[in-house]
Parts: structure tokens; sequence; C-alpha cells
């Protein structure tokens, strides 16, 4: 019998039973025994990535959308090191990941074996949780710990939330006899239960009663204010919040990424008019009351900076600090399933107060389809305005960093089930935290991504085939990174462009052809309004060549009204 596969199988199936089922696999020689466990589990659904940075990511979007870590599995060396940006970002962003990377065995290590690094705790503290799993052994107690191994990992990924690393070193022969591959079938159908998988651990409500402190903050704020910013889908405390804007009778600026929308209380329109430091004076409010992750509009991080003197109260689901100002003044952990007693309390907010919010929102909003509409070129904002207001609310919508979260803030608007990477904000893995995104639900999706992130990117192209759902990458080309323009490195016109700005002259419809993928170039508005989204089936890429230039005048004219 084939050691390396029962205990391959024996850590897989412990995964399971903590309700793991989506394993993303890097081909390999070294981690032959942990794939083949993966291959014939019944319940694990599986994913071949031949890049593993973009098989990271991949699990990334699983693990943002579910809650629930999906498995990396890939051989030793390079492979391993490439799943690090992914790790950084779950860590950051508070996702859960399981990392099981094979590795070559004690007396190949240190002496120059191929293929062979030291993988012992890799990612250092990138990871939440390290094992070396050690060389199979069958003794009760080794059994007992492996188990042990699977539900720490889970458990650690989940509560403080990133990568689980663990490390498997095999000798060889790493290849299972067909014969042994049966007796593992065997074994798995007998223990295989599908209904105990679903039925899982019901999550209790709790009632939570806030110190007296707090709440005569709350009850006595007349200019109280609710900032949300991006949370991963099992972290969003969007019920609190709307019952905290009824009960207030307060703004809330809901930022792409947070979950929060359709509210009638809703500020939609904030990236335009608190840029202006005279109306940032006017909307100070007395309390603020902050949602989920640390917010990364323009906006918002000066009006936080600058209302760093007001109380700030922080609701979160995750233990970790995220208080850019250094601002905030009292933190309550809570968890989406919990609810405030706050019945008997009276609360004083001026009747005034969101009636100035609405009416700044509303006159930003007439101003904003003004300029979309007077403005004759193809710019990002109008593509932005227009995915955000034609693409049905069922859809999943991934957005990559830089501009563009910041654009959709400007011209489009928060919805449901808007997706970011704000964790580390890098412009890696973007396609591929969509692609986990659309696996792990049955919803389409759209990823909007600029040039150089989707080029960046471009191997998650290799992992399309498979998506049953409409998959929709909205690629913005204005040649390269214009977020530098905002910067005072953009006055270098040596340097500027070459080094910073990077244009790209790739031709991305040869790109999506390489790849089979249907393609459409659009250049202009009338030819950005001929495309119907919600009428697209399967995967299909967009590219929207838009005026760099009339772009950043755009959002200049908006910011300066």
């Amino acid at each position: 019998m084939n050691s390396h596969l029962r205990w391959s199988s024996e850590f897989l199936n412990s995964l399971y039973q903590q309700k793991v089922e989506h394993a993303i696999i890097s081909p390999g020689s070294r981690s032959t025994p942990l794939t083949t466990a993966a291959a014939i589990h019944p319940g694990i659904k599986k994913q071949i990535v031949l890049d593993e940075r973009s098989a990271a990511f991949i699990a990334l979007g699983i693990g943002k959308v579910t809650g629930i870590p999906a498995v990396l599995i890939c051989t030793s060396g390079t492979a391993a090191a490439n799943y690090l940006p992914a790790i950084t970002e779950a860590k950051e962003s508070g996702v859960p990941m399981l990392v099981l990377t094979a590795d070559r065995p004690p007396n190949l290590r240190g002496i120059g074996s191929s293929q062979t690094v030291d993988q012992i705790k890799l990612y250092g503290d990138q990871a939440v949780f390290f094992h070396e799993a050690g060389e199979p052994c069958f003794d009760r107690a080794d059994l007992t710990r492996l188990r042990y191994a699977a539900k720490q990992a889970v458990e650690s990924s989940i509560d403080l939330g990133g990568a689980a690393h663990l490390n498997f070193p095999f000798r060889k022969p790493l290849e299972p006899t067909s014969e042994e591959i049966q007796f593992e079938k065997k074994q798995l159908s007998e223990s295989y239960s599908n209904e105990k998988f679903k039925s899982g651990n019901q999550v209790s409500q709790r009632t939570i009663r806030l110190h007296q402190d707090i709440i005569n903050l709350i009850t006595e704020s007349k200019r109280p204010l609710i900032v949300a910013g991006p949370a991963n889908s099992n972290h969003r405390l969007t019920n609190q919040i709307k019952d905290f804007a009824e009960r207030l009778n307060s703004p809330v600026i809901a930022e792409p990424g947070s979950g929060f929308s359709n509210s009638e209380f809703q500020i939609h329109r904030y990236e335009q008019f608190l840029r202006s430091e005279e109306k940032r004076e006017s909307l100070q409010p007395d309390l603020i009351l902050r949602f989920g992750d640390q917010p990364f509009t323009k906006s918002m991080l000066v009006a936080l900076d600058e209302w760093s003197d007001i109380p700030v109260i922080h609701f979160s689901s995750r233990s970790v600090t995220q208080d850019h100002a250094m601002s905030v003044t009292h933190k309550i952990e809570c968890q989406p399933s919990d609810q405030f007693d706050l019945d008997n309390n009276k609360f004083k907010t001026n009747p005034d107060w969101p009636a100035r919010w609405m009416e700044m929102d509303q006159s930003a909003n007439e101003r904003l389809n003004e300029s979309i509409e007077k403005t004759e070129a193809l710019t990002d904002g109008h593509v932005f305005h227009h995915l955000s207001k034609n693409l049905k609310n069922d859809w999943n919508i991934m957005l990559s960093n830089s501009f563009i979260p910041r654009d959709m803030a400007m011209f489009g608007e928060s919805k449901t089930n808007i997706f970011v990477n704000r964790g580390a904000a890098g412009i890696d893995g973007i396609t591929s935290t969509a692609i986990g995104i659309t696996s792990s639900t049955d919803k389409p999706t759209c990823c909007i991504t600029g040039d150089l992130a989707f080029l960046h990117d471009s191997n998650s192209l290799l992992s399309l085939k498979k998506i049953q759902h409409p998959f929709i990458i909205a690629v913005i080309n204005n040649g390269g990174g214009n977020i530098f323009k905002m910067l005072p490195v953009s006055e270098n016109q040596e340097y500027f462009q070459d080094y910073f700005v990077t244009p790209q002259n790739v031709d991305i419809q040869k790109l999506a052809e390489a790849h089979r993928i249907p393609f459409d170039r659009v250049r202009s508005k009338d030819e950005m309004k001929s495309i119907e989204p919600n009428s697209i089936s399967g995967c299909h890429i967009i590219e929207y060549v838009t005026d760099p230039d009339e772009s950043m005048r755009l959002r200049r004219t908006l910011w300066e009204m």
C-alpha cells in the first residue's frame, strides 16, 4: 500500500469534514499524492490551473465569497513561492485560504538537490498558521495529529482571516498503483456523506448590549454619519448598518465592496462633493459609525483625517486594526448574525441633517449626468456609469485596483455583489479573483480591470474554458497607469511616461483570439451603448479604448464643482 496516498487522502477528507469543498490544483510531480487524493474525493470540486499565482487568486475569490477556504495544491520549489501575492492579500483582507505545498524529504534538503528550497514557514508572518505535516506515519497518535492539523488549519484561516500553510514532504515513489487508488476510493465512498456536509453548524444570533458610554454617544448625536468600507461576504454587517441608519436617521456612505446598497439613506455621489474643503466643513458630523475595513476612496480618506477629533465607533467582524486616520475611539467586534439592543433608547438626530446630505447628493448627481452627456469622447467615467446602470443586480462585479474602484464610486454606485482586493491593493490576480468568485456562485460575473492589470494576470485566461455562467472581462484601456497623473511625479517629463505610466501596445484582440474567447473593441459612446451586457453568454472580453486626457479632465471637472 502506498502510504503517500493514504496519508494525503486522510488529510483531504478531514478538510472536507470541516466543510472545505474547493481544490485548486497546479500540475507537478512531487505533489502527486495530494493531487490524486483530491482527484478521487467525490465531495471536492477540482480546478486545474497551470499558473500558481493565478491559482492562488482563484482560491482567494472563492474564500472571499463563501467564507470557507479553498485548498491550493502545488509541487515544491518556486511553484509554492508563486502563491505569496495572494497569501498577502488574504491576510490583509481577512480571506480564508489553505495552502498545501509538497516538499522534498529532509534527506534531500540543504544539499543542492533539484527543485528543493526551504519551505518551512516559507510565507513568514503572511500565513496565519503553519504546520509541517511530516512524512507519512500511521501510528494512532500521528493520524490523530494529522486530522487535528486539518481542523486547526481551517479554523485558523477563518478565525484569523488568512492563509493556513501545511507542508507535506514525500519520498519517491510518488505514484500510487491502480489497486491503491481503488482501495482509497472504496474507503472514501464508505465515509462520504453529502448530507452531513450540507447540514453544517448553525451560527447562533446574539443580542449585544453596548456599553453605556457608547449608548450615550449614539443617542446624543445630532449629526451622525455611517461609513461602510469594503468587507468580504462573511464579514459584511449590512443588517446592522441598515438598523443604525433607520434608528438614527443617518446618511450612509457605502464604498464599492461594502455590500450595502438600495437604502433610502445612502449617499451615492460623495466622491464628488466631499473633495471640496468647503463642503466637508459644512457636512462635518459629530459622530462617525464605521463598518467594515479601512475606507479607500480619496474623499473619505481626506475627510476622516480632517474629522479626526470627532468620536469614531468602529463595528467590525475582524479583530485586526483598520484605522488609517488613527481616529477610532471605540471598537465593537460583532458578527453578521448579531443584533444590538437599542429598542429602549431615544435618538436626537437633527431632522435637517440627512436632508442636507440628500440635497448635496442630488445636485452632484445632476452635474454628473450633465457632464457625462456633454463629454463627446469615450472616457473611463462613461464605462463605469454605463455598466453600473445596465448590469442587473444579480451580477457579481469584481473591481481591479488603482483608479478602478474609485471610478466606480465616482461614476457608478455601490451594489450588493461588488468585490475588491483592497487588503494589499495590488493589481495582480484581478481576473483570477473574479474566476474564483464566479466558480463558487451561481451568478454571472463582470470583472472590470485596467489594461495593465489585465496583462499582469493574462495567464488567468487559461482557466476560463470551464466557466458555465456569463463572464465578462471589461478592460479599461487608457494607455497605462494613469493614476500616477495624480501624483507630483507626473511633473517630471523626462521619466514619467516610461517609468510610471508604462504605456503598452498589446493587441488585446489577438490575446483573446489565442484563447478562443469572443471579443469586442469599443471606441465610442455609441459603440458602448450598442452592447447589451446582460445578453452575453459564456466568456467575453470587451476592450474599452478610452481617452486618458478627457477621462482626467472629466474627473477634475466633477471634483471642482
